[in-house]
């Protein structure tokens, strides 16, 4: 891939600093399915079609997040982070975002908690 770890197990992002910025890029109704990880920012980049504004996107991610910041994405199972580290990789200044391995059925798969998507 591109030189540099990108991922992020499971067990690493439960130990996580409070600095890591989280960032949901799932659907309004994944999350109600499974919950979402506490402190998660829940920001769809793919809607139910798999079409995607990368620019809105990149407006909403800069309000949560700076290029020099702990980040890491979540999805359902890690396939449309990789897209989306790929492109944050190679055309921004997002070049140390990372994906949780796995994505958010991985982390249920440890048994890791969860909280609904409307908690703070």
């Amino acid at each position: 891939m591109l030189g540099m770890n990108m991922e992020m197990t499971a067990r690493e992002l439960a130990v996580r600093s409070q600095e890591t910025i989280l960032v949901d890029i799932r659907t309004a109704p994944e999350w109600q399915l499974t919950g979402v990880i506490e402190g998660a920012h829940l920001l769809t980049f793919f809607d139910a079609r798999g079409d995607a504004d990368p620019v809105a996107w990149m407006a909403e991610l800069e309000k949560v997040a700076s290029p020099d910041d702990d980040l890491v994405l979540i999805c359902r199972s890690g396939r449309r982070t990789g897209v989306i580290l790929n492109f944050l990789h190679r055309q921004t200044d997002y070049c140390k975002s990372r994906h949780l391995d796995g994505g958010m059925l991985g982390w249920l798969e440890k048994g890791m908690p969860v909280v609904s998507p409307e908690a703070p």
